[in-house]
């Protein structure tokens, strides 16, 4: 390798760190996804022409028993085609595509990059500090000071935010992060940081319920899990228990003060008790029984990812009860919505995925919980929404999974000796 190729090349993998930073302070934000998506198709032209992605890394890449259960998984949805009960390829198909050429573009080119243990770190840092931006806007909004409710509609009256339900799951990975880095700074008894990282938490914890346009039930409840859970990681089964008691306590009475959450309980209770679906948590109820029906119809290899949606449609004509003044025709759960697409058997592949990821050993004590708590709370509030088919949610999960592989790829490579060692 000449010396000029090695200059160059050294400028590019210093580019590509960059770009990757950029590439996660955007990601949370609407208005610049778009550019998320130009951007990751020029980290992987990067990636190529600094010669990473080469015969050797690409072995490793499909050597990595994740990434192969993984793509074993997306190759089971794509070739769902071909018992799709649809004749004709529709676009839901081919939208389905392009998410995943995203997917992996962003995988393969993370897992082929060259980042320092350290590096990987402070970007798992940065994607916890990219929502600031929303969480100061929910709180402004509180104070009546501005009026972005964009929020709660795509495109709205700002292109800066999205969905609430997407800014909130970002947001959710930020409360996540800060809360296990309070317990990790509290065991070393470095409570200056203990302290900054408990003021962080209670910042972006609490911007998902500042604003009462825009507060996410299921996020919140997502959130208590990870309450509940980060402690058994960090303390003695008595304090655990204690804290956890605690933490339950201070749930039952917020949930019981407030409203939204009061107003979801009871649509849930009046669609049991009463067969009508109406309200959010009405609706996904309702829409769960419909995405069960459906998964019924093709059990055990699902009806692909080509006419979901119209299959749905056609449903709702004949069960019109279940979508009362709702003009949504999906499912609000990724879990079903998977089980509709590719039965039980793509089904126990995501799942097989999702137990290697969980089984992955990481050395570093804080990256595993993290790893750990990231995996817990997605699975949850899949349950409420599509959030692996989201373009802008899937992306900022594949990001995180190809950082957590990578970050163990480097830190195996590290404990390895040297020839120096060796000799």
């Amino acid at each position: 390798m000449s010396l000029d190729f090695q200059i160059i090349q050294k400028k590019l993998i210093s580019f590509q760190y960059y770009l990757l930073i950029l590439l996660t302070l955007l990601i949370p934000y609407w208005g610049f996804f778009e550019k998320f998506q130009h951007l990751s198709v020029l980290l992987f032209i990067f990636v190529l022409l600094s010669g990473l992605f080469n015969i050797q890394n690409i072995k490793k890449i499909f050597n990595d028993k994740i990434i192969i259960s993984l793509s074993l998984f997306f190759l089971f949805l794509t070739f769902s085609i071909l018992w799709s009960p649809q004749k004709e390829v529709t676009w839901e198909y081919w939208k389905n595509l392009h998410n995943y050429k995203y997917y992996f573009l962003l995988l393969f080119s993370i897992y082929s990059m060259k980042l320092s243990a350290q590096q990987i770190k402070k970007l798992l840092f940065i994607m916890a500090i990219a929502p600031f931006g929303t969480s100061i806007i929910y709180y402004l909004n509180a104070l009546g000071i501005t009026h972005i409710y964009s929020a709660l509609f795509f495109h709205g009256n700002s292109n800066l935010l999205s969905h609430y339900l997407i800014n909130n799951f970002f947001i959710l990975y930020s409360a996540s992060y800060f809360y296990l880095l309070f317990f990790e700074y509290l065991m070393k008894k470095e409570f200056k940081y203990m302290f900054l990282s408990l003021l962080t938490t209670l910042f972006f914890a609490t911007s998902l319920i500042i604003d009462p346009l825009s507060i996410a039930r299921l996020m919140i409840l997502g959130y208590l899990i990870v309450l509940l859970t980060v402690p058994l990681f960090y303390l003695h089964k008595k304090h655990a228990i204690g804290i956890i008691i605690l933490i339950i306590l201070c749930s039952f009475l917020f949930i019981s003060q407030n409203q939204k959450m009061q107003q979801g309980i009871q649509t849930i209770t009046t669609a049991i008790e009463n067969d009508k679906y109406t309200g959010s948590w009405g609706h996904r109820l309702g829409f769960a029984i419909v995405g069960m029906s459906i998964f019924k119809e093709h059990p055990i290899i699902g009806r692909g990812i080509n006419d979901v949606r119209a299959r749905t449609i056609e449903f709702a004509k004949e069960n019109p009860k279940y979508f009362v003044k709702d003009p949504n025709r999906h499912f609000h759960n990724e879990h079903i919505n998977f089980l509709v697409e590719s039965g039980i058997v793509g089904y126990i592949l995501f799942l097989f995925f999702i137990y290697m990821f969980l089984s992955l050993s990481i050395e570093d004590s804080f990256i595993n919980k993290l790893k750990n708590t990231f995996i817990i709370y997605y699975l949850i509030i899949m349950l409420g929404e599509h959030y692996i088919s989201t373009q802008q949610t899937g992306s900022f999960f594949f990001l995180f999974v190809g950082l957590i592989l990578l970050f163990k790829q480097q830190k195996s490579i590290s404990l390895q000796p040297s020839k120096e060692q060796l000799l």
